[in-house]
């Protein structure tokens, strides 16, 4: 309860007339007794009785009145549902990542969360300011606007196949009302309470409230694919048959579900597996050329991680030209690949790959050849090498021998290294570092680990697209693997030669996968089955002009510029006009496929200022704005008025028809005591005279 002119309430103190005049408004007289009219005492004292209840009555009465004209005056208002609030900057906070799109009592969730969002807006007045933020497409801009325009940008809410930042979106929201200068501000929040989109909370600076409308999802047993891979994550060569490895994520134990292999929207091979497992295709041959398709396991509730799609290149055999001394086991895994066909031993002049010891060579190499840098395994090579390297455009140097202990601790790599023993290693370092030894972190490589977008599309990305990135680090810190593209094209980087004296990768098993996938990290079309995550940025070749998305939609592109607009997983082809550069498979992270929810306790510690968390859409509209005036009561103030007053006149009247002397005589011609003097004349008179 509140009031809109707060000051009319001095006015009250007029209640106290009168209060002050029924205790103090006394007659002092004498009083003598009749002795002939003894016999009226006892009806005297039941008649003085009800005129001190009438006199109270009208106290009450009359007080009561002059407080309902002050509260008329004072424009009271009740709290309650509908009612007016103060001008509000509010922000509302729409979770539309990938888990809300799972069906629910027939009903998508996103759309559930949306038609609560309309109550926020309808609560809203003209006064607003209002801005819608989506978790699930962070890109996009969030434009303030009033009623009108929040509802155009509610409806416009789609689904995103993206993972839902809902802390960092609050965090964003934050900041929109916290530029804005009215009175009242507040942060609704609506969303599937999805334990994976909360990040530790950041210091609060502005103390918004926050409200929460949280439906969980509320499925334990929801299945996905997890992943795809062919021909252990190398494009498979013209011709030659391979296997599509499948990873399925969730259900329970006992569940079997069914898996297809779609190439070029035919179904080309299908089974049964248990959830949670990995399941193996056959598929191919393949002709050469690029090939798109998609894997998918029977469909639950959440559809969207159900299905992930694939896109590579079926190459011919790689030319690949060897420089410098090779040592035996390099030059026998070379052997090995091209007896099988997966790469042809040419002239470096005709090679698309050099495979260099020592650097030897590299300083030579043409801008569509990429190079694989193996160190030579005498110290004293090293400078020579790294003169190499700088002649070649590749931004890094070897530092002096280290390892003792060393050991592999990660990997991004489609090989197996986990067995693999370091134990000799030459430092990969800047090349404007200044110290022999100083190792190299994540941090100095950039922070875009993994393949490109043109990378697995089939693209050839420009010079400079990819930054380096350590794909393998020791336990020392320092990378074992580091791949790049410079201004000179592509290079891979080992820290290790190979021999067994260095590291027990010569005499392993992942020795030929591992050197077949650095010959075609940049030659074959990256990874077979590799994909950027929803949400993610696909940076199109420079002569690219459009992007088409899944839904057939061309999107105008800037090739210096990378797209954003990859809400949607599906295919999204690279244009140049009418032309196919390439394509990009883009697939749902896989943490939006653990619907998970997080506690109340949980979502607090998450979301510093929640004020509030709701999961009944019916009670909602009372929760909301804080700051609600409510309706002004004053029409049955008026009437509650109007009755006391009628009432305030029937007592009164009723008191002078009982005081008036002509119907209270009595026998012997006493008269009964007018007003305000019932307790004065109680059996008596008022003066000597009377006994007459």
């Amino acid at each position: 309860m509140g009031f809109l002119n707060p000051l009319f309430l001095l006015a009250g103190v007029v209640v106290l007339v009168p209060i002050v005049l029924h205790l103090f408004y006394r007659q002092e007289s004498k009083t003598f007794t009749f002795p002939a009219i003894r016999y009226l005492l006892r009806t005297e004292r039941e008649h003085a009785r009800q005129i001190r209840t009438q006199q109270l009555l009208l106290l009450l009465l009359r007080a009561a009145i002059v407080t309902l004209l002050v509260l008329l005056g004072a424009r009271m208002f009740l709290p309650g549902q509908g009612g007016s609030h103060d001008p509000t900057a509010l922000a509302l906070v729409i979770d539309n990542s990938m888990s809300t799109t799972i069906i629910r009592d027939g009903r998508r969730l996103l759309d559930t969360l949306k038609a609560v969002a309309r109550q926020s807006v309808a609560g809203a007045g003209h006064d607003d300011l209002i801005w819608v933020v989506r978790a699930g497409t962070s890109w996009e801009p969030a434009v303030p606007g009033g009623v009108e325009e929040a509802h155009a940008a509610i409806d416009a809410t789609g689904p995103s196949h993206a993972a839902g930042d809902l802390s960092r979106a609050i965090e964003r929201a934050r900041a929109l009302v916290a530029q804005s200068e009215l009175p009242s501000r507040e942060i609704h929040v609506f969303t599937d309470l999805q334990a994976t989109a909360l990040s530790p909370a950041s210091p609060n600076r502005e103390a918004v409230p926050v409200l929460v409308f949280g439906a969980p999802a509320a499925d334990a047993r929801n299945r996905g694919v997890e992943g795809v891979s062919l021909g252990g994550g190398l494009p498979p060569l013209a011709g030659r048959r391979t296997e599509a490895a499948v990873s399925i994520t969730g259900g329970s134990p006992s569940d079997t579900v069914g898996v297809r292999l779609y190439i070029g929207g035919q179904v080309r091979a299908a089974a049964r597996a248990p959830a949670g497992t990995t399941v193996r295709l056959p598929a191919g041959p393949f002709p050469a050329g690029l090939v798109e398709g998609h894997v998918e396991i029977d469909a639950d509730p959440l559809t969207a991680d159900d299905r992930r799609h694939f896109s590579f290149v079926v190459r011919d055999p790689t030319p690949v030209a060897l420089l410098g001394t090779a040592s035996i086991f390099l030059a026998e895994a070379l052997a090995v690949l091209e007896e099988n066909e997966r790469i042809a031993l040419v002239a470096p002049a005709r090679a698309s790959t050099l495979v260099s010891v020592g650097g030897e060579g590299i300083e030579r190499r043409g801008l569509t050849q990429s190079a694989v840098v193996v160190p030579h395994p005498d110290a004293a090579q090293l400078p020579a090498l790294n003169r190499r390297l700088a002649a070649a455009g590749i931004p890094f140097r070897y530092g002096a021998a280290a390892g003792a202990g060393a050991r592999i601790v990660t990997s991004d790599l489609p090989v197996d290294l986990g067995e693999i023993e370091v134990r000799r290693f030459f430092p990969i370092v800047p090349a404007e570092g200044n110290g022999e030894t100083a190792g190299i972190r994540q941090s100095d490589l950039g922070d875009s680990p993994g393949p490109t977008a043109a990378d697995g599309a089939g693209v050839d990305a420009r010079a400079g697209d990819a930054r380096p990135v350590s794909l393998v680090s020791l336990s020392s810190g320092d990378p074992w693997l580091v791949a790049g593209r410079g201004p000179a094209g592509a290079y891979i980087l080992l820290a290790s030669p190979l021999e067994t004296g260095a590291t027990t990768l010569p005499v392993s098993a992942a020795m030929v996968p591992l050197l077949e996938w650095a010959i075609e990290r940049w030659t074959g079309g990256g990874e077979a089955g590799g994909s950027i995550v929803s949400g993610t940025s696909i940076r199109p070749p420079a002569t690219a002009t459009g992007v088409e998305d899944p839904e057939g939609n061309v999107h105008p592109v800037d090739g210096d510029q990378p797209f954003l607009a990859t809400s949607l997983a599906g295919l999204y082809r690279l244009l140049q006009g009418d032309s196919v550069l390439g394509t990009a498979a883009v697939n749902p992270p896989v943490e939006e496929s653990d619907l998970t929810p997080a506690s109340a306790r949980e979502v607090r510690r998450a979301i510093p200022g929640t004020t509030t968390i709701v999961d009944d859409a019916g009670s909602w509209p009372g929760q909301i704005f804080r700051a609600r005036r409510g309706s002004e009561p004053w029409r049955l103030t008026a009437v509650l008025l109007l009755a006391l007053l009628v009432a305030e006149t029937m007592v009164a009247a009723s008191r002078k028809l009982r005081s008036r002397p002509a119907g209270a005589e009595g026998r012997g011609g006493a008269a009964m005591p007018g007003p305000g003097e019932g307790t004065r004349h109680s059996g008596t008179a008022p003066n000597p005279a009377a006994r007459g």
